[in-house]
C-alpha cells in the first residue's frame, strides 16, 4: 500500500515542525518548504535526512515558486492526500501607524498565500483528501493593534468555510483550526511586545490534536477546531 502525502507551508518551525514530526511518525511522507534556506537545512539535519521528508525553497506569496512546488509533487507523486496551509506572519501597529506595505504583506502571506496553495493543488486532490488551513482566535476576535492580521484571519476563515461547501461533492474535506496563543518563534517577529509565552499552548500539543482530527474515519468530518490556553486569551 502506497503511503500517503502531505504538504505543509510553513514547516520549518512552530505548529508547521510539530506536524511534519508527527507526520512523518505516522509514516506518511512529507513536503514543506519555507523562504529561508537556513531553516530548512536544519529540519533535514534534525530528522536525519529521512527519505519520506522533502524540503524545498519556496515563497508562498510567489505564484511562481508554488508551480514549481506542483511540478515536484506531481512528478514524484502525482497526488496529494492532505494540504495544511500553515505558513503565517504578524505585525503589531495601531491603524493609524500601519504602513500600506506591511498591510499588504499580510495579507499576501496569510490570506492569498493559502488561495495560490489551494488553487494550484486542487488538481492532485481526490476523494477523501484534506485540506487543514491553520487560522487563529483572531478569526473571530479583533484584537487592538492586530488589524491587519485579524483581517487575514478572519478572510481565512471564510474563505475555508465557501472552500468547504464546494468540495463536499467531490468528497474533500475541508477543516479550519482556531488556534489561541501558541508558544512558537512567531512572537520573536513581532516589535514592542513580549507576551508570557508561559502561558501559552506547546505546539507540540497542538499538532496532535489537529493530526487526530483530520485523520479521524471517513464518515466524519470536524469542520472547526478550537484550542486555546486552559487560562484563555493573553
Amino acid at each position: 500500500m502506497k503511503k500517503k502525502v502531505a504538504l505543509i507551508s510553513g514547516g520549518t518551525s512552530g505548529i508547521g515542525k510539530s506536524l511534519v514530526s508527527i507526520f512523518l511518525d505516522n509514516e506518511i511522507k512529507v513536503i514543506t518548504f519555507s523562504r529561508n534556506k537556513k531553516n530548512l537545512d536544519q529540519l533535514v539535519k534534525e530528522f536525519k535526512n529521512d527519505k519520506d521528508l522533502l524540503c524545498l525553497q519556496a515563497d508562498v506569496t510567489s505564484p511562481k515558486d508554488i508551480k514549481k512546488i506542483f511540478s515536484t509533487i506531481k512528478k514524484k507523486h502525482k497526488r496529494l492526500d492532505f494540504l495544511v496551509n500553515n505558513s503565517g506572519l504578524g505585525i503589531r501597529a495601531p491603524v493609524a501607524k500601519l504602513k500600506l506595505n506591511e498591510w499588504k504583506k499580510i495579507i499576501d502571506t496569510n490570506l492569498t498565500g493559502v488561495f495560490l496553495l489551494t488553487t494550484t493543488f486542487l488538481p492532485l486532490l481526490k476523494k477523501d483528501s484534506l485540506i487543514l488551513n491553520i487560522g487563529s482566535i483572531a478569526s473571530k476576535i479583533g484584537f487592538p493593534n492586530w488589524s491587519a492580521y485579524c483581517a487575514s484571519k478572519f478572510g481565512l476563515k471564510g474563505f475555508t468555510e465557501a472552500l468547504r461547501e464546494e468540495l463536499r461533492p467531490k468528497k474533500i474535506k475541508v477543516v479550519h483550526a482556531e488556534i489561541g496563543p501558541t508558544s512558537t518563534r512567531f512572537w520573536k517577529q513581532i516589535k514592542g511586545w513580549k507576551p508570557d509565552k508561559t502561558k501559552m499552548i506547546k505546539d507540540s500539543e497542538v499538532a496532535s490534536v489537529l493530526f487526530d482530527s483530520i485523520t479521524n474515519k471517513k464518515s466524519l468530518n470536524i469542520d472547526e477546531i478550537s484550542l486555546m490556553p486552559p487560562g484563555g486569551i493573553l
